[in-house]
């Protein structure tokens, strides 16, 4: 116990002697200013400021802010207060989400007063950053770029090499860098509580940095690698973009009316893009930009940020679906169906293939009387079963008196058959004997049928023909 209360009087003792010679050298920044810096508090209101209380229960560790002030409330008296100093879809701190970087933090663990004092007159080796901040037992350097960066895959890659390297020239300097830390990795807050208790403090060391300069510094290339194109892929250097003017037309006058809070950032960023893909000359993208954030009660300063941030030469590759999940609507594409959804169009489709298969089946047995199945299905070229539906359907409208159905000729034949097969019905049930309704032929078999059948069937129209009841055999 006495060694623990030992270690722990030592180690306050050389934070209060880093304090006193960073207090004395450079000016304290506080902690809103610091995140204001960084751009924190110019968020569109999609993304949040994402932070992590470590030691909460499961399930409310993660923290996210829409203001910097809350943060700083939230974690003033906290020793496990931490926050990532980057711009995430979805407001998901992972790294393959990062949307934009503002700085680039170094972690260096472990250093001493006197190490603290080496690196401030060694002026940090070439590398001095923007803030240095006194996080307790080590320091946190911070280089704030001069523009935020986008973090497309490319510029991914380029910063970890870029980060990597920066760790290296301190570690080969005996510094303890902590290379567990990444270019998306969660540092202390500023104003909160460290690990001693004491607060944890930024200090103004340098100015802004550009991301070209730094890497220039540490022999990297900052420029986007050229990928080898296939041939069917090539395009001319100069080719101007593909879209068509009038498809900006029609986003500029229906966003204003159709994008809803939640979208109307990126309601102005798929604007952007469009734009771009349109060869719009930027002065008037700008102008219709703000006039349609004018009308959604969109901040300016987020419309111009979305402006700004919009990489024309990938905005050329953006497809429809990523556009309509910008602004939240879908857009009104001219189609074939009138209006109709595809499944309306199908079932519209259906229903045309069934009546025209059954004027078909139905103008044959106007034009030639009742024919055989088969021969009606060999002579229109379709299937049985087709056409056997289709031709019970033309009995059964027989039967219901729908003799409109039929030609003038065939008609008289017809009317004369209903007529006595009425009169067996009637006789037939006088008589209480069971019977199955039957409409007969006209003369010409209603199926294939064999001689014997035929023959019956015959001679029991005859006795039909003579008011004879008719049974059926």
């Amino acid at each position: 116990m006495k060694k623990k209360n030992a270690s722990i009087s030592k180690k306050l003792k050389d934070w209060e002697a880093k304090s006193a010679y960073l207090n004395k050298n450079y000016s304290a920044i506080a902690p809103y200013d610091f995140y204001e810096s960084l751009g924190l508090d110019d968020l569109p209101e999609c993304f949040k400021i994402c932070a992590v209380h470590a030691n909460a229960q499961k399930g409310q560790r993660m923290q996210k802010y829409l203001d910097i002030m809350d943060m700083l409330v939230a974690s003033g008296g906290r020793r496990d207060a931490y926050v990532y100093p980057a711009v995430y879809y979805k407001n998901y701190a992972k790294e393959n989400l990062m949307h934009l970087l503002p700085c680039i933090y170094i972690d260096l663990d472990y250093v001493k007063a006197a190490d603290l004092r080496l690196l401030c007159q060694q002026d940090f080796y070439g590398f001095r950053p923007t803030y240095l901040v006194n996080s307790g037992n080590g320091v946190h350097l911070v280089y704030l770029l001069s523009e935020a960066v986008n973090t497309y895959d490319w510029t991914k890659e380029i910063l970890k090499n870029l980060h990597s390297a920066l760790l290296q020239v301190f570690a080969s300097r005996k510094f303890k860098a902590d290379t567990g830390t990444g270019i998306s990795h969660s540092y202390r807050i500023v104003g909160s509580q460290t690990k001693l208790g004491k607060s944890c403090t930024a200090y103004q060391v340098g100015g802004k940095v550009s991301i070209e300069a730094l890497a220039d510094s540490l022999g990297i290339v900052w420029q986007r690698p050229q990928y080898m194109e296939r041939d069917y892929e090539k395009r001319p250097s100069d080719a101007a973009p593909h879209g068509h003017s009038g498809f900006y037309t029609y986003l500029t006058n229906l966003i204003p009316l159709r994008s809803k809070e939640g979208h109307r950032y990126n309601s102005i960023f798929a604007l952007a893009c469009v734009g771009c893909k349109c060869n719009i000359p930027f002065e008037q993208l700008s102008k219709d930009a703000m006039a349609i954030a004018r009308k959604l009660g969109l901040p300016l300063k987020e419309a111009k940020h979305a402006l700004e941030v919009c990489d024309p030469e990938k905005a050329k590759t953006v497809r429809a679906a990523t556009l309509e999940a910008w602004l939240g609507w879908s857009f009104d594409r001219k189609t074939k169906r009138n209006g109709r959804t595809q499944a309306e169009h199908l079932a519209l489709i259906a229903e045309s293939k069934t009546s025209a298969s059954r004027k078909e089946v139905w103008d044959h047995l106007r034009k030639h009387g009742f024919t055989s199945i088969k021969a009606i299905a060999e002579t229109l070229h379709k299937t049985r079963k087709t056409v056997a539906k289709y031709y019970h359907q033309w009995l059964d409208a027989l039967k219901e008196g729908t003799v409109d159905l039929i030609d003038p000729p065939v008609k008289a034949t017809v009317t004369v058959i209903k007529e006595a097969a009425q009169t067996a019905t009637l006789f037939i049930h006088q008589a209480g004997e069971p019977f199955i309704a039957y409409i007969p032929a006209l003369g010409i078999e209603l199926c294939s049928e064999g001689t014997e059948r035929k023959e019956k069937r015959e001679k029991s129209e005859r006795r039909v023909s003579r008011g004879e009841p008719y049974l059926s055999t």
